[in-house]
């Protein structure tokens, strides 16, 4: 029994050993690589002034074309829209970037996103190697109900997390490989058109808003730095209606900037989001809605 108790412990000391190395080695390569996403981007950005950043998911990131914008405002701007990214994520992504950079005005695109306030896996997967930085940390005790074991076990929250975080994106940043996009350029267009011949949804039909904490929070953090907040919709398809659903935002968002008329089928990539046609336009459109604070 004590040599099976001494080769059982030998072994738990072995793998905790192994952890320990993994955690460390892991850390060290995504805290020195290239930043392949955003938010590593983000947190790498320092000392900056920004008159506007774009701050949202995919409909962000596929509509807001910078290069188009600081041309037509001659202004300094940027893209920090991700794919699947939620208000919770946002406020993150707001977070870090204001802690050591500076922003005149936020441009936040908003929908149905703000009926949740749960973090997607912008917050719980992609701030993981990040943990030890005290807002992600903080964020993440807050939000994430098994903080104590992603904060305190050795290599776990990269194992709980491997399909965004896991060997084949550390070998990547290990490698400095370049994303697909630029984190620094943030705009990523779309081409083409496949439009559905028949209507998906009437956005009226979903539940009545009430406030959202998570728009709460990013207002009072936006007033905190003295940047302004400008809220704004981008737009659908003909087969969706978002005109029921906007009286319904504009009831916790009254400074809502509706831009979602004026769009043919054409311009879309698909049904919630513009092709670059499309996007170009949408861009022109929320500089001609806002030119007066430029002027």
């Amino acid at each position: 029994m004590k040599k099976f108790l001494l080769q059982f412990f030998s072994i738990l000391a072995l793998v905790f050993l192994l952890m320990l190395l993994c955690d460390m080695l892991y850390s060290k390569i995504y805290r020195d690589a290239i930043p392949r996403n955003k938010l590593h981007y983000i947190i790498n950005l320092k000392n900056e002034n920004f008159d506007i950043v774009f701050l949202g998911s995919s409909r962000v990131a596929n509509h807001m074309d910078t290069d188009l914008f600081n041309k037509l405002s001659n202004k300094k701007t940027i893209n920090l829209g991700v794919e699947g990214a939620g208000l919770n994520d946002n406020m993150l992504q707001l977070k870090l970037f204001l802690e050591c950079n500076h922003a005149k005005s936020v441009f936040l695109q908003i929908d149905t996103n703000l009926e949740s306030i749960t973090p997607s896996n912008i917050s719980t997967a992609e701030a993981m190697p990040y943990i030890n930085n005290a807002i992600v940390k903080a964020h993440t005790k807050k939000y994430n109900e098994n903080f104590d074991c992603l904060y305190t076990i050795p290599f776990y929250r990269f194992a709980v997390n491997d399909a965004k975080i896991g060997f084949r994106e550390m070998f990547f940043s290990f490698l400095n490989k370049k994303p697909g996009v630029d984190p620094s350029i943030g705009y990523t267009p779309k081409f083409g058109n496949s439009i559905p011949s028949t209507p998906l949804e009437i956005m009226g039909e979903k539940k009545v808003l009430h406030a959202n904490s998570i728009l709460n929070e990013i207002r009072l953090l936006c007033k905190q730095k003295n940047t302004k907040l400008v809220l704004f919709i981008t737009p659908f398809c003909s087969k969706i209606n978002p005109d029921p659903y906007i009286q319904k935002m504009k009831k916790i968002a009254p400074d809502l900037l509706d831009l979602t008329k004026g769009y043919p089928d054409t311009m879309f990539y698909n049904c919630g989001h513009l092709n670059d046609e499309g996007a170009k336009r949408l861009t022109k459109k929320l500089y001609e809605s806002t030119r007066n604070q430029w002027d």
